[in-house]
């Protein structure tokens, strides 16, 4: 995101280490990343940070107008990379974490075959509503690119680093290899 921006930034690669310091949990109550220091204060999570900084860059016209129903499908993709595809994607990759109370992560085991056949369901459900949705676009909002597009493409690069999209999906292959082209993207 901060690629197509083309925003000056400094990148903190924050080791486990640190992650689990005092002072990043203070940033990000999970210990995870990302974090957005915006100037103005501290925000987390992927699709909160995009959508920040796309609020704050309009002349990028990454984010439609407020108010409009183009905006309002942004906002929509934006949430289904990160429930839709993400989620399950999420459990058939590695299992589920979740907060212990204390400011910890408790991992569970690995996901039974069950559990990895049902989240690939999910998530090649999800898949089939995304090409149905692209149709014949490049991109998922107004057939341009936008914030929509960095979220479900990144979300989309992981699953194709798991398989889930390959072969099964070629039209998801096509969008993302479009998405992959992109200069910011190798940034």
């Amino acid at each position: 995101m901060l690629g197509e921006l083309g925003a000056a930034h400094e990148l903190a690669v924050v080791t486990q280490a640190e992650q689990a310091s005092a002072a990043h949990r203070r940033r990000h109550p999970l210990a995870r990343v990302p974090v957005l220091d915006d100037g103005e204060g501290l925000v987390f999570e992927s699709a909160a940070i995009c959508l920040q900084l796309a609020d704050l860059r309009p002349d990028a016209g990454l984010l439609p107008p407020t108010g409009s129903h183009e905006r309002a499908l942004a906002y929509q993709w934006a949430f289904f990379a990160m429930t839709e595809l993400e989620a399950p994607l999420a459990d058939v990759s590695y299992g589920t974490t979740s907060g212990d109370g204390r400011g910890g992560d408790v991992r569970y085991p690995p996901p039974s075959p069950e559990q990895v056949a049902a989240a690939t369901a999910r998530f090649r459900a999800a898949a089939r509503a995304l090409e149905h949705a692209l149709g014949d676009s490049d991109y998922l909002v107004a057939d341009r690119f936008g914030v929509a597009d960095v979220l479900i493409g990144s979300v989309l690069a992981w699953a194709d680093d798991v398989g889930l999209v390959g072969h099964e999906h070629p039209e998801l292959m096509r969008y993302l290899n479009r998405l992959r082209a992109r200069p910011a993207y190798a940034y």
